[in-house]
């Protein structure tokens, strides 16, 4: 198990490039099964992760050629065919889920299967909207991996998400599509949209409607107006009506926000810091780290915004600037899932109590990540609270280094190598090569940053 040692910095400058989106060269290199012609990916994504879609691929008939970060993808001739072995999804939930919508669509038999930490992540929420859809899929007793998947006629669905997840969004929407079936999903709470957006880049017909707020007199005071929704049960609707295959073409992948998120918050703490990211993706519904960490009193510039392969991107400056503590809950939270590992080090970082709650699903992931990080800021010195749901951090502006346990989750080994840039003494990230899973190239961008 590796190990890596990081020291308190002076202070941070550069130009960087982001790998490529993890979720999008997810959804690349699967969708490309379902494309009439072939699909060439640019900046595709080098973590562990995505390398698991593309072996997905290949096991299912499609042709894949790589070389550095652009990929080159030939869908299966006469569709996809049925693996001869159990298709090893790694830690990747995202590849599971949604490969596993592909699959249940296209009236194939497969077994899913992944590493230890993927095969307890729970897939029920997957399993039963596709029974629902008539799919024969199974999973263990305990509702997780492995996925047995076998030939099925499926129907159309129209499902009311009980959670906000956009792999169950994108796992049903990909079952639509695989089967030629109309699927209609609703969502209370908006998740990324990335899916719907690259389908419809692809040439595919994804509707998708808002419900807004009318506007009537208020009972209680008829002088007074006030907003109410026709229904309270969902906020979007999103359907696909599949007619024939994708088209195939050129996606051109945005850097990944989400690891921009652990540059842009080093700069945010590590004073005198000054940083350009170049092409980064702001997705709408991905942006929420953005809002938050603005609301912190980040000084966050977004400069020339502009449009690729369906997707909205830009290049954004952060300077060192002083910053305040707030709480983070509600509807922002799915959104922001994936970033609350190292916004609890930015609370860390400054003074006051930030409390993030709402966030159980963080207990769900590679690791239980609302333990990692209390344990991990506790080892740092640091005063946290633990909730069922999140958690409070009171911060003194003040961070010990100390030996942190990465849990062999990527997020975790990242969030705290940022946070050894501000601690007093050295800090030890065990497991460190966690972070591979999302950036192989993480800790070698992070110490290149150093002013010299």
């Amino acid at each position: 198990m590796a190990e890596v040692i990081v020291k308190r910095a002076g202070k941070l400058q550069g130009l960087l490039a982001m790998p490529g989106d993890k979720s999008i060269s997810h959804r690349a290199a699967l969708i490309s099964l379902l494309c009439d012609e072939k699909i060439e990916i640019k900046n595709f994504a080098d973590g562990a992760d995505c390398g698991n879609s593309l072996r997905a691929v290949e096991m299912l008939g499609g042709g894949v050629e790589q070389d550095g970060q652009t990929v080159r993808l030939t869908p299966p001739e006469s569709g996809i065919k049925s693996p001869t072995d159990p298709i090893d999804c790694g830690n990747s939930g995202t590849t599971m889920r949604l490969l596993s919508g592909i699959l249940a669509g296209s009236g194939v038999e497969a077994r899913v299967v992944g590493d230890e930490s993927l095969m307890s992540r729970p897939m029920k929420r997957i399993v039963d909207p596709l029974r629902q859809m008539n799919s024969d899929i199974q999973a263990s007793e305990e509702g997780v991996a492995p996925l047995d998947i076998r030939p099925g006629s499926v129907i159309s669905i129209d499902y009311i998400m009980p959670i906000a997840s956009a792999q169950i969004k994108s796992c049903l929407l990909l079952a639509g599509l695989a089967s030629g079936t109309k699927v209609t999903v609703r969502e209370k709470l908006l998740t990324r949209d990335h899916t719907e957006r690259m389908i419809n880049f692809l040439g595919g017909k994804v509707a998708v409607e808002d419900i807004v707020p009318q506007i009537i007199p208020d009972p209680d005071d008829p002088r007074k107006k006030k907003k109410v929704l026709a229904t309270d049960e969902y906020k979007r609707t999103v359907s696909i009506t599949p007619e024939g295959r994708l088209n195939g073409g050129v996606i051109d992948v945005p850097g990944d926000i989400s690891t921009a998120a652990y540059f842009i918050a080093a700069a945010m703490i590590v004073p005198g810091s000054h940083l350009i990211l170049h092409n980064v993706g702001v997705n709408p519904t991905r942006n929420a780290f953005l809002n938050v960490a603005r609301q912190m009193g980040g000084e966050i510039k977004i400069k020339n915004r502009r449009e690729l392969s369906g997707e909205p991107v830009a290049d954004i400056e952060v300077t060192y600037g002083p910053l305040k503590p707030r709480k983070i809950s509600g509807a922002m939270i799915p959104n922001l899932i994936d970033e609350i590992p190292i916004l609890a080090v930015l609370a860390a970082s400054m003074k006051g109590t930030t409390i993030i709650r709402d966030a159980e699903e963080l207990r769900h992931k590679e690791s239980d990540r609302i333990r990692a990080v209390v344990d991990n800021l506790g080892a740092m010195g640091i005063k946290i609270g633990e909730f069922p749901d999140g958690f409070a951090i009171e911060g003194t502006g003040e961070i010990n280094g100390a030996e942190i346990d990465s849990f062999n989750d990527h997020r975790i080994a990242m969030a705290f190598a940022v946070a050894g840039l501000a601690g007093h003494g050295k800090t030890v990230i065990g497991n460190s090569e966690a972070a591979a899973v999302s950036c192989p190239n993480f800790y070698t961008m992070l110490e290149g940053l150093r002013l010299k």
